[in-house]
């Protein structure tokens, strides 16, 4: 089990990050925390998937591209355009890559993650990585999975329950990397954060192991001390996870 451990305090607001390659045989996820910039921060993890199709190169692709899309961020922006043209280019890359290399066909990525300005928050997500709130002892889903269970979920065919050990519950219905024409991108209408307010990305690899009420238990226990993000992604590697396994904590302090 290979892992690597970033614990960040970046103008005194905890970020801590946590990642494992776990059982599978490379490491596809990557993940990224800015440096604060004007009062804001962005953070998200990205989950490749292809195999040998090169799966991390999608997830590397992905973070260089918002990397240096924040760097050159203007003073003035409008964020949720930002995040969309910014996830376009980056989808536009990986396409690209695996139009013009055989080696690379059907490799993507995921990402969902959230982006800070002061107490202001928006999320964004492509796939079936996660982002959860834990806010005044309430764990909630801040993303929306595009994912074939999830659908199933939307339309009353299944229950969570059933979501959990659905055999079609690692099946995505958008990507980094497919065709633009039919990638699903959600970027969510501004929110607030309270004192003491925990945001949390997760590759599948935390969530395919680990119930929701499983993590609102280990993120109750932790949510004011060091490790939750290590806590997290060890949980579900105990627990049976055979995937990478990423995890990136904010906590607000107000």
């Amino acid at each position: 089990m290979l892992s690597l451990l970033k614990k960040i305090l970046i103008n005194a607001e905890p970020v801590e990050t946590f990642s494992i390659q776990g059982r599978k045989p490379a490491q596809e996820d990557d993940f990224f925390v800015s440096e604060k910039k004007n009062g804001r921060q962005l953070l998200f993890v990205a989950d490749g998937v292809g195999g040998h199709g090169h799966g991390d190169f999608a997830s590397g692709k992905t973070v260089e591209v918002f990397k240096e899309a924040f760097e050159e961020m203007p003073n003035e922006i409008n964020v949720k355009e930002f995040l969309y043209s910014t996830i376009l280019k980056a989808a536009h890359q990986v396409l690209d890559k695996c139009l013009e290399d055989p080696a690379y066909k059907n490799c993507g990525t995921t990402i969902s993650g959230f982006f800070i300005s002061g107490n202001i928050y928006h999320t964004f997500n492509v796939g079936d990585s996660r982002v959860y709130l834990f806010s005044d002892g309430v764990l909630s889903r801040e993303t929306h999975d595009h994912s074939v269970v999830q659908e199933l979920l939307d339309s009353g065919q299944i229950t969570e329950e059933e979501a959990f050990v659905h055999p079609k519950r690692n099946m995505m219905t958008s990507a980094i990397g497919q065709n633009l024409h039919i990638m699903k991108v959600d970027v969510s209408e501004p929110r607030e954060l309270l004192p003491g307010d925990v945001l949390m990305a997760f590759s599948d690899g935390v969530h395919d192991a680990l119930t929701d009420n499983m993590i609102f238990n280990i993120v109750k226990e932790y949510k004011n001390a060091e490790g939750l993000a290590e806590r997290l992604v060890n949980s579900a590697f105990e627990a049976g996870g055979k995937d990478n396994i990423t995890a990136v904590i904010f906590r607000y302090l107000g």
